[in-house]
């Protein structure tokens, strides 16, 4: 492998998330050239929209120069998806990817404020900036107004496109969680599936007759009292110590048993 794929693997790692590539990422990553020729040139008539750089030759060149150099970078981002598309699915690194950012621990509510905090900072900046160009009201009150309503748009659609691919991305891999539960060897199995079995109760609490850690206690307790007799249905012997399949066992059946 060479330096700079090592490289961009070692980026990627850092600020990919690991989910399976969207329709509009594919067709993008496909079509690289023409996505840097249609990126540049919407940059390049927005800015000098934005500037009402039009009647202005300096201005329409900074604009086009900005906008090839946009371009440019699109079309490298989008050679470069394609190659990292390729070698994921090769290697299979996407899956275990999931596994890793299902253990992942969510941000501090700190954390979360401190980003929404920059980001409202930024997209405030950015109006005061564009304001006088736009015969748009500017001052102390308007930019963080603006800037906040876009902020709240922004965060809006994030937490939509979070909610639709962690339900689209668990009906892609665990659509029975039965079989993944079947699946189970080892800890760290246990641990996806454990998150799986969360994500499962919270998308689809219709299946879940315990839906209570009360009632799911007690189920748990019942069933486990009533282990030899499934054991013996099953053509095993009842364990002094259950291994990491039969806690997923444990866990698909008490969900459900009354």
């Amino acid at each position: 492998m060479r330096r700079w794929e090592k490289a961009l693997l070692a980026v990627d790692r850092v600020l990919g998330t690991g989910e399976p590539p969207s329709r509009v990422e594919l067709a993008a990553a496909r079509h690289p050239v023409r996505v840097g020729v249609t990126s540049g040139t919407v940059m390049a008539v927005l800015i000098a929209a934005v500037l009402s750089g039009f009647d202005d030759p300096v201005i329409l060149f900074q604009a086009t120069l900005i906008g090839a150099g946009l371009g440019l970078l699109a079309w490298a981002a989008c050679r470069n998806t394609r190659w990292l598309h390729a070698y994921y699915m090769r290697t299979g690194r996407y899956d275990e990817v999931r596994q890793k950012a299902l253990r992942a621990k969510p941000l501090s509510r700190r954390a979360v404020i401190l980003q929404m905090l920059g980001a409202w900072a930024v997209t405030s900046g950015m109006f005061w900036l564009i304001a006088p160009h736009k015969d748009l009201p500017r001052g102390w009150l308007w930019s963080p107004a603006f800037g906040a309503g876009l902020l709240a748009i922004c965060y809006a659609a994030t937490l939509l496109k979070q909610k639709r691919s962690r339900r689209r991305f668990f009906v892609a891999t665990a659509t029975n969680l039965d079989d993944q539960a079947v699946a189970v060897t080892t800890r760290e199995d246990f641990v996806v599936f454990l998150a799986a079995a969360l994500a499962d109760l919270r998308d689809r609490p219709e299946e879940w007759e315990n839906r209570t850690l009360e009632n799911f206690l007690e189920a748990w307790g019942a069933w486990v009292d009533s282990l030899p007799g499934w054991c013996q249905n099953h053509g095993k012997q009842t364990p002094d110590q259950p291994d990491w399949n039969l806690l997923a066992a444990m866990v698909m059946a008490a969900r459900i048993y009354e």
